[in-house]
Order: structure tokens, then sequence, then C-alpha cells
């Protein structure tokens, strides 16, 4: 179920095949401009958009939604421990 904060929202959506967890960020047409995905694979967190430019209080607004969804991974452990790039 999208929560809003008009003219964006969020949903959580997930991915069998990137076997993870995202929160999407959509615009006021209901179109999906970022995400932030949870891989339960390898233990990692990553962000993307999908848009040349998304305002900061929406890219706030999904960062927020996103540590309250997507904590813990699928085996329990916190979003704390994520793996990190090299």
């Amino acid at each position: 179920m999208p929560t809003s904060s008009a003219p964006w929202s969020t949903q959580v959506a997930s991915d069998v095949i990137r076997d993870g967890l995202g929160v999407e960020l959509l615009d006021g047409q209901g179109q999906v401009v970022a995400e932030v995905f949870r891989c339960d694979a390898d233990h990692t967190v990553g962000v993307s958009l999908f848009v040349e430019q998304v305002p900061l209080h929406a890219v706030e607004m999904l960062l927020l939604r996103a540590k309250e969804r997507l904590d813990p991974f699928g085996d329990g452990t916190p979003l704390a421990y994520s793996k990190r790039d090299a």
C-alpha cells in the first residue's frame, strides 16, 4: 500500500529475481522515479534514480521510509551490517 506525502508517495515491492525487497518512490502520476533496494542474497543496499532530477525532500522521504521498511534483511541481519562496495 502506498504511503503518501503529496505529490510523492512510496510503496514496498518484492523482487524474487533480484532476491530482495525495495521501497519505490512514485511521482504524482504513479511512475516509479527512484528506489532503495535491499538484496538479501549478498546483503547490500543500493539507491537508484530512474529520472534525471528528484527533489531532495522526496529523496529524504524515500530514505526514511526505506530505513523503516527494509530493516532487517530476510535472514534477520540488521541493515547496519550491509556490505559496502570496495
